[in-house]
């Protein structure tokens, strides 16, 4: 009795783990049939968790692009009406904070629920994200961004600590 219930248990245990794997069908004596592939199309190779979905209707990257811009335009004039200043406006803030600094992006963003001008700006040494509050121009952060390199050794054995 005690393998027969080891034996359901797994069984249950399996069916639980890949419900989409094993056909539970019974054959003729009442033993369960053997697992079939639920899909075709994956190979029974690879994981459960990767996947190939294939659409009838293909889009080029470029329409993907447009697309996407097209939503970040209608995003920012939507936005645009409740700002009191303007994108001029937070460049010269930007650039008040970093002078001789070039602006890469400018963009209106909010920040939970805050209208603001986010700003990355570059100088000859390092590079700098700015928000600026959309309302009145003033500076609400100024971050220097580090460099990947920093990014990636900023915890390794040799950060400046000592021992």
């Amino acid at each position: 009795m005690k393998h027969w219930i080891t034996a359901i248990s797994t069984l249950c245990t399996l069916a639980c783990a890949y419900p989409t794997t094993w056909a539970a069908q019974a054959s003729p004596s009442g033993v369960l049939a053997v697992p079939q592939q639920a899909d075709a199309t994956v190979p029974s190779s690879s994981p459960s968790h990767q996947f190939e979905v294939k659409s009838s209707i293909q889009v080029s990257r470029e329409t993907l692009r447009e697309a996407y811009q097209a939503s970040h335009d209608a995003y920012t004039k939507k936005l645009q009406k409740y700002a009191k200043c303007s994108e001029a406006d937070a460049r010269k803030a930007v650039l008040g904070e970093h002078p001789g600094a070039k602006i890469e992006e400018v963009q209106l963003r909010n920040i939970r629920t805050n209208l603001v001008y986010m700003a990355i700006a570059r100088d000859d040494e390092d590079k700098y994200l700015v928000i600026v509050d959309a309302g009145n121009a003033n500076i609400l952060m100024d971050r220097r961004i580090p460099t990947h390199h920093e990014r990636v050794f900023a915890n390794g054995p040799d950060n400046g600590k000592a021992e």
